[in-house]
């Protein structure tokens, strides 16, 4: 088994962590990156475990697992340590199992007749035909001798079981090696299934999109939208005023941090309530400048970041800490709340809202998001 960074920065912080499937290597994944992430891949089945340490420093990781990968990260991570998000592609904890993983006649032929040939044969009908196959066949090239091949197969015949909590199973409808409907057994119970209109490999780029958010196009988009936003926001404006109501008359309130206020709704409203001297606005747009507080201050930039920045540079400096309609946009909510923590000071005020599941279920039957209600 081999861990290889693709894709690194000095001090980043946020890591996508790509398993594998068999007989590929990182050779496969180069082209996928994600701003202010790290990408990393671990391939080969089997072996000896790579050093956990080089990712495990990492506070936020989004694992994405393919094919018999899915299997490879539970015997790395299974019981030991348990990343931010993990999502499932085309395969299962349950590598050769006739009702949740690969039937075991079909898995074992495959093992036993492995050669030059039929490995050509297996990766057209994994594509989905030959055209498909076409388009990344070079990236395949010297993957292994088939020997070496034929051993990962015969050692992950062995894995079973699943200890890992994923977020999500992928599954394409017409996967020809991980039969579909063995992988949606698999994971009942255990795991949300989105089904896709895809043959067994599937561009785990496509995946990550649909699953980070790519903060620079969201403020992009809210830039665009500044000046008719608030003609429209008719269900945020209702969210603010539920928000104030639920305050709870906090005292010696002087420097509040605000995440995301945008056209400034919420920001209208809590300054009416808490008389602070300084604030700090941050939001991932250019904003306005509101002249509400006497002393205020703006950063434009990823929320989360600069809360995390905040955190190690300033803990214990604010009063209160509010927002409204932002953190669904967040890769990591948790860890954004317990720096949060850290930087309020005794008797610190918090309010925040978000959306809850199932908000909007039309869009995302239309288009599936990286929202995180």
């Amino acid at each position: 088994m081999n861990l290889e960074f693709i894709h690194r920065t000095p001090g980043g912080d946020r890591l996508i962590l790509i398993f594998a499937g068999w007989g590929s290597d990182a050779a496969l994944y180069r082209h996928i990156e994600m701003p202010g992430w790290d990408v990393a891949v671990v391939w080969e089945i089997g072996g000896e475990l790579p050093d956990l340490q080089a990712i495990t420093g990492y506070p936020t990781v989004y694992i994405y697992a393919w094919s018999l990968g899915v299997a490879n990260a539970e015997r790395l991570l299974g019981g030991n340590w348990q990343p931010t998000c993990a999502y499932a592609v085309n395969g299962t904890p349950w590598p050769c199992d006739d009702e949740r993983g690969i039937p075991a006649a079909i898995y074992r032929g495959t093992t036993e007749r492995l050669d030059a040939r039929n490995l050509r044969k297996f990766r057209i009908r994994m594509c989905g035909g030959v055209e498909a196959f076409k388009g990344v066949e070079a990236l395949f090239d010297g993957v292994g001798e088939v020997e070496d091949l034929k051993n990962q197969l015969i050692e992950a015949e062995g894995f079973s079981g699943s200890t890992m909590q994923w977020t999500e199973a992928f599954v394409g409808n017409g996967d020809a090696i991980f039969p579909a409907a063995n992988q949606v057994r698999a994971w009942e119970g255990l795991t949300p299934v989105r089904m896709l209109e895809a043959p067994h490999y599937i561009d785990l780029q496509t995946i990550i999109r649909q699953t980070i958010i790519n903060t620079d196009k969201v403020g992009r988009r809210f830039s665009r939208a500044m000046d008719t936003y608030n003609a429209h926001a008719h269900a945020q404006r209702l969210i603010c005023e539920r928000l104030i109501e639920q305050f709870i008359e906090p005292q010696n309130v002087k420097r509040v941090l605000e995440i995301g206020p945008g056209t400034g709704q919420f920001t209208e409203r809590w300054t009416r309530v808490l008389e602070a001297e300084e604030a700090l606005f941050v939001d991932l747009c250019e904003m306005p400048r509101y002249g509400l507080v006497r002393r205020e201050e703006y950063r434009q930039g990823d929320g989360e970041l600069i809360v995390s920045q905040l955190a190690r540079e300033e803990p214990g400096t604010f009063d209160a800490i509010v927002s409204t309609s932002a953190i669904q946009w967040f890769v990591n909510p948790e860890r954004f709340f317990a720096n949060c923590a850290r930087l309020l000071g005794p008797g610190g005020f918090l309010a925040i809202s978000t959306f809850g599941p199932g908000n909007l279920p039309e869009l995302q039957l239309l288009r599936p998001d990286s929202m995180h209600y």
